[in-house]
């Protein structure tokens, strides 16, 4: 059976056990590395590196959504146009879309090495903090063009039905980080620069053995003449925008959030916020491993007319999201104190107590977090950009800047308390477009 043929024809249990579960579990051993990676940082390096590492990984972020806007934009268009029966129109969006991220992401790296020194004194960074930060900060700059080609390859290897050559590849990667990591930081005795490196060298790697099916030409998209349309390249703006946004936004929010903490509470307060995001970085890409894994089932179903396939796929990501978070939400209620010592020192009693009251707050986030998300996935999939975008906008910028001020005589208790409540406000958002979309989308009305 193809991988279109099954998308169509395949039980949706079957469905969601063969492409979200794996597509879950890539992602879960994707999200492990950032946690072993402030882990090696913390405990080889000290706390300072840590902060500086959080301090600075906003950028790091940015720098790859170029990547990601192109990748997840041209995964949805591919996908409908597979279903639509049109397959040379699906191989040169492909490819193009391929040269684009390393043209683009190019530019970018030049323009951002050069400008990086601003940027991190941007951040009142001083010091030491300073100069761990911009040593981190282009020592990830320098590989952008190729290593970031790691993540728009994930989404094309799952357009073709290849979730399991995925989630080894994600399992390899991450894996590879760790040992390249513990080889720089734990025995060669390396400064901040090892960790980026130990990334850097493993995205590329994995990026290269991604690709390699697509240049034998064994799977159902392949590489031929590059050529895109306006049309098309609108389109791929229009359905990446709302990943792109999310990101952009919520780096940018990030940084925001850091200078509060480091003018409110300095180092400490920046750790912990760093905890958070480490925690943050292991729950998200499960829900992004099952959500965005039917992605293409989706959009190949809703190409071809199958509403009711439709239906029953996001149904399984809604569920399956919601057992995630509630999961997610026990654990950082259970397990506080032993996520906080994991990257701060015991004999830290400030840092230490800090990080437990923002772990405690932070959890009830992930009540509501995956109605949002599920959402905002389902809207992509079915390249419906406005009402993507509206979601993450508001999860990851707007919502939690207006808390900002609402919140802010709080102090830190009113930075913590902003999580929960802006993913409450956003979850109310989402359920107001779908209520108001979901008859437009299937029925036309």
């Amino acid at each position: 059976m193809t991988e279109e043929k099954f998308f169509v024809d395949a039980r949706i249990s079957k469905l969601f056990f063969k492409i979200a579960l794996p597509g879950a579990i890539g992602m879960l051993f994707s999200a492990i590395y950032p946690i072993i990676d402030g882990i090696f940082v913390s405990q080889y390096l000290g706390e300072g590196a840590f902060a500086a590492l959080n301090l600075v990984f906003p950028f790091v972020y940015i720098l790859f959504c170029i990547s990601d806007l192109i990748g997840v934009g041209s995964s949805v268009l591919i996908a409908i146009s597979l279903g639509r029966k049109e397959g040379e129109v699906a191989n040169r969006l492909f490819t193009t879309s391929i040269i684009m991220i390393i043209v683009l992401e190019t530019i970018l790296a030049i323009i951002a090495y050069f400008i990086a020194p601003y940027l991190v004194k941007m951040l009142n960074a001083t010091g030491t903090l300073y100069t761990d930060g911009l040593i981190y900060l282009r020592s990830y700059i320098i590989f952008i063009p190729l290593s970031s080609l790691v993540f728009a390859v994930d989404n094309y290897l799952r357009i073709c039905g290849k979730v399991k050559t995925s989630m080894f590849l994600n399992i390899f990667m991450s894996l590879l980080i760790i040992a390249i990591e513990y080889l720089f930081l734990g025995i060669l005795r390396l400064d901040i620069y090892g960790s980026s490196l130990a990334c850097s060298i493993s995205f590329i790697l994995c990026a290269l053995l991604g690709l390699i099916p697509f240049i034998r030409k064994k799977l159902t998209i392949k590489f031929s003449k590059p050529k895109i349309t306006f049309k098309e390249l609108s389109l791929i703006i229009k359905n990446g925008g709302p990943t792109f946004i999310n990101n952009i936004a919520g780096r940018l929010m990030g940084i925001i959030f850091n200078v509060i903490l480091i003018n409110m509470a300095g180092e400490n307060a920046v750790n912990a916020y760093g905890v958070l995001m480490s925690l943050e970085a292991f729950v998200l890409p499960l829900m992004y491993g099952t959500c965005d894994a039917l992605q293409p089932a989706t959009g190949y179903n809703y190409g071809a007319g199958h509403y009711d396939r439709v239906k029953k796929i996001q149904k399984l990501a809604f569920t399956a999201s919601l057992v995630i978070c509630l999961v997610s939400f026990v654990l950082m209620l259970t397990l506080n104190k032993q996520f906080t010592n994991l990257y701060v020192s015991l004999d830290n009693k400030d840092g230490q107590n800090m990080t437990n009251i923002a772990i405690t707050i932070y959890a009830f986030t992930y009540l509501t977090r995956w109605f949002s998300y599920s959402s905002q996935s389902f809207f992509a999939a079915l390249s419906r950009p406005i009402e993507s975008s509206v979601i993450s906008l508001s999860i990851s910028f707007a919502v939690p800047l207006i808390l900002v001020g609402c919140f802010y005589g709080l102090g830190l208790f009113g930075v913590w308390l902003n999580f929960p409540i802006s993913s409450l406000i956003v979850g109310l958002i989402a359920l107001i477009l779908l209520l108001i979309q979901g008859r437009r989308i299937f029925y036309g009305k």
